[in-house]
């Protein structure tokens, strides 16, 4: 049975130096079918200023109210933190400035929270499309991904056909490990289990809405109850480097209930061009931010090391592999992998009631030595 009070949901995002499509993603939040209660955005730019006061002439009409605060630190996590505090409305959508929401897209997703009336999807996931709900698309400038990079504009015709084969779907889940189930430990199990729906809820939500359970939801498309949100928060010690902390987080909120997708639920990511780090140190980041994570959370932590060392061993092969696909002669990746290798130790030795306030200073020296 479906609630008989309509839940409100508030529009939070964390961004910086992308004023443009900041305000394209609130217009679009703007125009939803259900349209927001309220926005709460956190601005880490240095022109912060004038950002709000784009956005806030943009809000004015609809009489929504509007939290618009500087970033009390650059830091993805802590300001998504920081907008999650701002908020009370029921459901919080976590989405990023470059989320682009087709119109009825908060409508299906408000459909899936509101016919589970006992609470048990704690994250419902947008469903990401090719297709813009905007004409704006090409005023941003696009980023290719590795999974883009390998399938088609390095390979060419063979990646196309690889990645369309069973046998290539393969290679790429587990040899490459492009998967989330491949790069990602569940912390207090050996491995995860099957994603569910919740009993008595999934012929309604599969049959009617073609909802699916999944481990994790991507950042760009999350959503979460605002009482489950408030009680895991992301993890502010990502100081200098994020990656990974959507799966951290989703993992967390899935002890309190179900993570699903909805398909109906459209939302275009355009994944605006940015400067990030080099090769090596992102994935080095990338796998030093797992341990770090395992190392606070896991209640099984010796296995956890041990299975931790077996994945660094499949990485090593998977990033060679990746590089020498992708024409990167001087392997960046693989150096990533040994850099991560020859650290981890520092992380899982650390003592428990340290490791949290230690961390940003080990990705800041990473960061430092390996230069932006």
């Amino acid at each position: 049975m479906p609630l008989s009070r309509p839940l409100s949901w508030a529009l939070t995002v964390a961004t910086i130096n992308r004023g443009d499509a900041l305000l394209e993603c609130v217009r679009l939040a703007l125009a939803q079918s259900r349209p927001p209660r309220e926005i709460a955005i956190v601005d880490a730019s240095d022109g912060w200023a004038a950002s709000r006061d784009a956005v806030t002439a943009l809000v004015r009409p609809s009489g929504i109210p509007l939290h618009y605060r500087p970033a009390t630190t650059k830091s993805s996590a802590t300001q998504r933190n920081q907008a999650i505090d701002l908020v009370s409305s029921d459901i919080v959508f976590l989405i990023d400035d470059d989320s682009f929401m087709h119109p009825d897209c908060a409508a299906e997703i408000l459909a899936l929270y509101e016919a589970d009336e006992a609470g048990r999807l704690a994250a419902v996931g947008a469903s990401g499309v090719p297709d813009s709900p905007t004409a704006r698309s090409q005023d941003f400038h696009h980023k290719v991904t590795g999974h883009e990079g390998i399938r088609h504009g390095r390979l060419g015709r063979l990646g196309a056909a690889l990645a369309g084969s069973r046998a290539g779907r393969l290679f790429y889940t587990h040899v490459l490990m492009m998967s989330h189930e491949q790069t990602f430990m569940p912390y207090d199990s050996p491995r995860f289990a099957d994603a569910a729906l919740p009993e008595g809820l999934a012929g309604t939500l599969a049959a009617d809405r073609g909802a699916y359970a999944t481990h994790t939801i991507p950042g760009y498309a999350l959503t979460v109850r605002a009482e489950i949100a408030r009680r895991e928060m992301f993890d502010p010690s990502l100081r200098y480097y994020a990656a990974l902390e959507d799966a951290d987080f989703c993992h967390r909120v899935a002890r309190h209930g179900a993570l699903v997708v909805a398909p109906r639920a459209r939302l275009h990511h355009f994944q605006i061009s940015s400067g990030r780090l080099p090769r090596q140190t992102v994935i080095a980041l990338q796998l030093l931010n797992l341990a770090f994570f395992l190392r606070r959370h896991s209640t099984m932590l010796p296995a956890k090391r041990a299975q931790y060392r077996r994945m660094l061993l499949r990485r090593l092969v998977a990033e060679t592999m990746k590089d020498l696909l992708s024409r990167r002669f001087t392997l960046p990746q693989v150096a990533g992998v040994l850099r991560a290798m020859a650290m981890h130790r520092t992380i899982f030795d650390a003592p428990a009631d340290e490791i949290a306030a230690r961390y940003p200073e080990i990705q800041r020296r990473i960061i430092e030595q390996h230069g932006a």
